[in-house]
């Protein structure tokens, strides 16, 4: 053989040898696709969950807060009910004494 054939059977199986390279490659590239794409929608569930259990700590918060004011207006209530009822019976025994003063 003469070397422009040699270097023409080289070239040759060097273009055969990349089409394998290229064609073994291409699902791999498919494949790191996939799984950065996976990887991006990680981290978005990561920061949406991370969002979620800031608004849960927040609303947990919120929640001891208001069962904290409910106890308070309970007590109040009882209060004002108790009073009430100490300045009706006042005026009923005022009432009563007046009725039967006349």
């Amino acid at each position: 053989m003469n070397d422009s054939a040699d270097i023409k059977n080289a070239a040759d199986r060097l273009q055969s040898a990349l089409a394998k390279l290229e064609n073994s490659l291409t699902p791999l590239l498919q494949d790191l696709n996939r799984l950065e794409s996976v990887e991006k929608e990680s981290i978005r569930f990561k920061a949406d969950r991370a969002d979620l259990a800031a608004q849960l700590d927040h609303a947990k918060a919120r929640s001891q807060d208001f069962d904290k004011r409910e106890a308070e207006f309970t007590e109040l209530t009882n209060e004002t009910i108790t009073e009430l009822d100490r300045v009706i019976r006042q005026v009923n025994t005022v009432l009563q004494q007046q009725s039967s003063g006349q």
